[in-house]
C-alpha cells in the first residue's frame, strides 16, 4: 500500500503499547503497520527477519540497559531509524540516546496523537533526506576520485582562474606534481608565475576588462624545467585550462 510505514514498537507496558497504536491510527498521511515486541531480545529476532521503516523503543524495558541498549541496537542494525520513548525522569537520557544515533525522543505523558504522528513523520522524512544527501555526497566523492585517477593515468591536469573573484584553483594532480600538497586556491601573483603565461594572461585580462568573458585558445608555459602545453576555455569569466605534461 502506498504511504504505508512498517513500525517496530518495542514496549513492555501493554497500556502504553495500546496507546501508541491508538494514536498512530489517527494519521492521515501514512498508514502505520505496527509490529509489537515486549523485549529487546524479541525485537532483535524480528529485526533479523523483517525490515522496518521506524523503530519506537522504550528505554525502560525489562532486559534493557537504558541508553546503552540503544547504542548496541543502532550498532547492530546501522541505518535504522530509532525514536526513543522515555519517562519523565529520563528526559536527559533521551538526549544521550540522540547522541548515539536515535533520531528523536518522546517523553511519555507529554504527547498526544497529533504530536506523536508529527514527530514520527518528521523523523522519517528527515532521516530519508539525510540518507539521500549522504548518497549524493558519496557519489560526488567517488566521481572526484575517478577524475583524479584519470588525470594521473593520462598525465594531464587542470586549473581554473576566475578573473572576477581573482581566485585560482588547481586540481589535486597538478598540486601534487608541483609539490603544492593539496588542491587549493592560489594567490594571483603565484598563479602568474607558475601557471599562466604572462603574455597570455595580459591578453585574456584585456578581454575581460573590455567585457568579453568567453573565449578559447592555447599557450605554452615553462613549468618544472619543461615546456607544458595548455588548452584553455573561458566561460562567464572563469578561465579553465588543461595542462598536457
Amino acid at each position: 500500500m502506498e504511504n504505508q510505514l512498517k513500525v517496530l514498537l518495542i514496549e513492555d507496558n501493554d497500556g502504553d503499547a495500546f496507546s501508541m497504536k491508538f494514536y498512530l491510527e489517527d494519521s492521515v498521511t501514512y498508514k502505520f503497520d505496527i509490529v509489537h515486541a515486549k523485549t529487546m531480545e524479541v525485537a532483535f529476532e524480528k529485526m533479523i527477519v523483517s525490515k522496518f521503516d521506524i523503530i519506537l523503543v522504550d528505554l525502560n524495558l525489562s532486559d534493557s540497559d537504558g541508553v546503552e541498549s540503544i547504542r548496541k541496537f543502532i550498532e547492530k542494525f546501522p541505518g535504522s531509524l530509532v525514536v526513543v520513548l522515555t519517562g519523565l525522569i529520563d528526559e536527559k537520557v533521551g538526549f544521550e540516546a540522540v547522541k548515539y544515533g536515535a533520531q528523536d525522543f518522546l517523553v511519555k505523558g507529554k504527547f498526544d496523537s497529533k504530536l506523536l504522528i508529527s514527530s514520527v513523520v518528521f523523523s522519517y522524512e528527515r532521516f530519508n533526506l539525510n540518507k539521500k544527501l549522504a548518497k549524493v555526497s558519496s557519489e560526488l566523492n567517488d566521481g572526484q576520485t575517478r577524475f583524479e585517477n584519470l588525470q594521473k593515468l593520462a598525465n594531464i591536469g587542470y586549473y581554473e582562474y576566475n578573473f572576477i573573484t581573482k581566485k585560482l584553483f588547481v586540481s589535486q594532480h597538478v598540486a601534487e606534481t608541483l609539490g603544492l600538497g593539496e588542491s587549493k586556491d592560489i594567490p594571483l601573483d603565484e598563479a602568474l608565475t607558475q601557471f599562466i603565461n604572462h603574455n597570455s594572461y595580459e591578453s585574456i585580462l584585456a578581454q575581460v576588462n573590455s567585457g568579453i568573458t568567453e573565449g578559447e585558445g592555447e599557450y605554452d608555459n615553462k613549468l618544472l624545467q619543461r615546456t607544458i602545453h595548455f588548452k584553455w576555455k573561458m566561460i562567464d569569466g572563469v578561465f579553465t585550462a588543461v595542462a598536457f605534461y
